[in-house]
């Protein structure tokens, strides 16, 4: 593997030189791969090998999903810490998919609402398509519920609120989120909810929804059955994934994607109340309309 290029194959370019983030001193780097970890002979102050991306100074990975990456980076034109979200290739080099990953990217800016993560530009380098998005530091829904956690019932419906009120917003202007799941909803230092990744499903290659789901147990059974989807299925999404938040479960679940899906499918909704039993009736009830 090219040692530019990490396992999902997005291309980035070395940096000769950098500063120790600790003492400051001058390090010949041009013999590391991009995030290999290193350890300065000064200081013994380890750190990992930045990269760069056009005007874009990678410092770390944040994430990564079907589609391409998540990096924490500087914009050297305007000197502030951003998240570029950097997508594979091949979505870059075929005319049409760019025209749709372009024209989604142009909706999203005008999306300027406080649930929703902001997009600041878009571009594309090595013809790998980018969006430059607002940098949360806050908590993630889906570290927050890793283990079976379950989160307390007023957090997850400061959450719910939240992510309703971006989704209202979306909905208005036209656009359906397609993903909606615990990855998918970060927060800021405030703790204020935002979601990211407004409409990208919808770009993955025929026959990649299991890819694209990450997991099927928030997906809505009319999308499963591939007969459309709009704002009720993202209303089906959050539903599913603040169910998981409180009963420390997903609503449905088999030995594989598939067996999930057709649990769904098939299975009559469960009550939230069964699986925990501090949630009081109000909640339960909204969540079950909700799915």
């Amino acid at each position: 593997m090219n040692k530019n290029s990490n396992t999902l194959g997005i291309f980035t370019e070395s940096i000769s030189n950098v500063a120790c983030p600790s003492c400051n001193a001058e390090l010949d780097v041009s013999e590391f791969s991009v995030f290999e970890s290193i350890e300065c002979p000064s200081c013994q102050e380890k750190f990992q090998v930045p990269g760069r991306l056009g005007d874009f100074i990678l410092i770390e990975e944040l994430g990564r999903g079907a589609m391409g990456c998540v990096y924490l980076a500087m914009d050297e034109s305007l000197k502030r810490l951003v998240a570029l979200k950097v997508i594979r290739k091949e979505y870059g080099a075929d005319p049409k998919m760019l025209e749709t990953v372009q024209r989604e990217a142009q909706a999203m800016a005008t999306l300027n609402h406080r649930n929703i993560v902001q997009v600041y530009a878009f571009g594309r380098v090595k013809e790998q398509p980018y969006f430059v998005m607002e940098l949360l530091e806050g908590e993630r829904l889906d570290e927050m519920m890793s283990d079976g956690n379950q989160i307390s019932e007023i957090r997850a419906m400061e959450i719910a609120f939240d992510v309703a009120q971006g989704l209202d917003a979306a909905d208005q202007a036209g656009l359906t989120h397609g993903d909606i799941k615990p990855a998918n909803i970060l927060m800021n230092e405030q703790g204020v909810a935002k979601v990211v990744d407004f409409g990208l499903a919808k770009f993955m290659e025929p026959g990649a929804e299991i890819e694209v789901w990450g997991t099927p147990y928030y997906i809505a059974p009319e999308k499963a059955r591939k007969k459309g989807e709009d704002s009720r299925s993202d209303q089906y999404s959050l539903g599913a994934t603040i169910f998981h938040s409180l009963a420390g479960e997903p609503p449905f679940d088999g030995e594989n994607p598939t067996k999930v899906v057709l649990a769904a499918l098939k299975e009559e909704t469960p009550v939230l109340s069964d699986y925990n039993a501090r949630v009081c009736g109000k909640t339960t009830s909204v969540i079950r309309r909700m799915m």
